[in-house]
């Protein structure tokens, strides 16, 4: 590529870079609504589905258990809004089954943008997250028992009960600024003269919010650990309930959506027996629409020996919210999660999700973060990519004269290949070299593909006009019709992506004779290629269909240049000039 073709290529991308910064939308994807009051619409509405959710729970309960225990020794009274909060989370409990009913989480909106996250829904009142369950003493009903409220404040709770089989129960529950979990601290005291022997059930999850999402749904996660500071997420999807998990070095349970995480995780000394996950009805909407079930979420812990006055204390770590780094690392063994979320390419979406936020921080738009990811990648490959078209390019010049040696050579395979090589040596190319510069984009493709499916950074990420969510299709028009298999939206990069595609088949040097039938069902299936991906790819994250278009664009502008280099060039065969080039080039 001479300096000229160079520097109109730079300044293409410059140009591209300014236009995409200017017509990027003004961050109002949705119509924004003061915090305050959006948090005040969720209470009230919390409120109002609360009642009428107990109220028919509660009937379908009463049929189903022998024995609800609703007041305890001392009548004590309900407190079903007691708040715990700091600057990023806002939580609602109650002092029947000493549980969690609501968490919201202000720096967020729903997946439909009306309002502020609210991450949990839980639809039965007797299985509430943190509520708990005497393995051996059932006929207590703990998950619907009430707790006495020893202590309460902006950032603490501690609840208490005493069990007339002498156990007293004590729930210690904390919250520090600006963290996204809770010190959890359970202690079972043995308040008579004998040995006592116990074990309970604790809930993990319960009524995680749906993430709108068609590839990837809800499911239940346990945490395995498995030595070297390494933990294994066993990932159980909702088809696959109800499941129980018995291995050894249980660390961790709960419940996952696309981008957010609920799970319980007991103190390093503190390992649990099993971890069980089970369907439930959620009467919301949004499971519904999305075709799916809630689901619970239990860990047990194991059988214990509680002497004469004495008592067994189990320590938690409570987590609720994004599965970011920087907030996972809040928990110890939580990294894991986003490492599974990952798959094998792990390791390079580290580096991808680094280099988008590094382009973010200059330019806070991650559609404008993933086009120069795209012109960082093909600027490193670009050297390969010249060698491999230069390659080719020069093996569609050479067809005339291995169609010569194959006339000659007719009938001597062995003599054909020797001169085909030594043919392929003199000019430098390499049948195989096409192939490389695709080999290494694919790991990239595939690690982009899991970065942008998976990371949190891309959820509601704008871009430019009609793509307000790049971990989205960009959904253009919606149509009076549904196509099938694609639906009934027009999404328009998977449209361009495939043009672009197309242009850049017939731009490819054809390498080898058109005489061969081989060889003309292999090029069949290149034409067909351009038709497939969109297909492929028409429901995918826009975020990766604009990468995917972005360099088919950029490649086609280097086909381009570097052709026009190549036939430039003469080529000579055993010292003589048998193809002239368009420029005279000293050997």
């Amino acid at each position: 590529m001479d300096k000229k073709a160079l520097l109109a290529f730079v300044l293409c991308g410059i140009i591209m870079l300014y236009f995409f910064h200017i017509t990027q939308p003004a961050q109002q994807p949705v119509e924004e609504v003061p915090e305050e009051v959006t948090e005040r619409t969720v209470e009230k509405e919390w409120r109002e589905e609360r009642v009428l959710r107990e109220e028919t729970t509660k009937g379908e309960e009463e049929r189903k258990i022998e024995k609800v225990v609703k007041v305890v020794p001392g009548d004590i009274e309900l407190q079903d809004y007691i708040l715990l909060q700091n600057d990023v989370m806002k939580t609602v409990w109650t002092n029947e089954g000493a549980a969690l009913k609501s968490v919201i989480l202000p720096e967020f909106r729903n997946p439909e943008r009306t309002q502020v996250l609210e991450l949990l829904k839980p639809s039965r009142i007797d299985s509430l997250p943190l509520s708990m369950k005497l393995t051996e003493e059932g006929r207590y009903q703990l998950k619907t028992r009430r707790y006495k409220v020893v202590q309460s404040g902006a950032g603490r709770v501690v609840f208490t009960t005493l069990l007339e089989n002498g156990i007293q129960i004590k729930k210690d529950i904390s919250l520090q600024n600006g963290k996204y979990y809770f010190d959890v601290a359970i202690t079972l005291q043995n308040t008579t003269d004998s040995e006592i022997l116990a074990s309970y059930s604790i809930t993990a999850a319960n009524g995680i919010y749906p993430e709108v999402d068609s590839y990837v749904g809800l499911a239940s996660i346990s945490g395995i650990d498995v030595g070297n500071g390494k933990t294994k997420i066993v990932h159980t999807a909702v088809k696959d309930m109800p499941y129980k998990n018995e291995s050894v070095g249980i660390s961790l349970a709960g419940s996952v959506n696309k981008y957010f995480a609920v799970v319980l995780s007991p103190s390093s000394g503190n390992r649990m027996a099993t971890a069980t996950s089970e369907l439930v009805e959620n009467p919301d909407p949004l499971y519904k629409d999305n075709k799916t079930d809630d689901f619970i979420v239990d860990l047990h812990a194991k059988r214990v020996s509680i002497p004469p006055r004495g008592e067994q204390r189990d320590d938690y770590v409570f987590f609720l919210g994004p599965k970011k780094k920087e907030v996972l690392n809040q928990c110890e063994d939580l990294l894991s999660i986003l490492d599974y979320d990952y798959g094998m390419t792990r390791s390079i979406c580290k580096i991808l999700v680094k280099i988008l936020n590094v382009f973010y921080g200059f330019i806070p738009n991650y559609g404008v973060a993933i086009l120069l990811l795209t012109f960082l990648v093909k600027l490193v490959l670009f050297p390969l990519t010249r060698k491999s078209q230069m390659s080719m390019v020069r093996m569609q010049q050479l067809q005339p004269l291995i169609g010569q040696l194959k006339e000659k050579h007719k009938g001597d395979k062995q003599k054909m290949g020797q001169e085909q090589m030594k043919l392929f040596k003199e000019h430098g190319v390499n049948p195989m070299s096409g192939c490389f510069p695709i080999m290494l984009q694919m790991p990239v493709f595939f690690a982009l593909f899991r970065t942008l499916q998976s990371s949190f950074e891309m959820r509601q990420a704008p871009f430019v006009s009609w793509i307000t969510d790049l971990s989205k299709p960009d959904k253009l028009l919606q149509l009076p019709f549904t196509i099938p298999f694609l639906g009934e939206w027009l999404n328009i990069l998977p449209l361009i992506m495939g043009i672009a595609s197309f242009v850049q088949m017939k731009l490819t040097p054809k390498t080898t004779s058109g005489d061969d039938p081989q060889a003309r069902m292999q090029q069949k299936m290149m034409q067909m290629m351009p038709l497939i991906f969109p297909f492929i790819l028409y429901n995918f994250p826009s975020g990766l269909t604009l990468y995917w278009t972005t360099s088919t664009l950029i490649s086609i502008g280097e086909q381009i240049l570097i052709r026009r280099s190549v036939k430039k060039l003469d080529i000579y065969y055993k010292g003589k000039r048998v193809i002239e080039g368009k420029a005279k080039v000293k050997k």
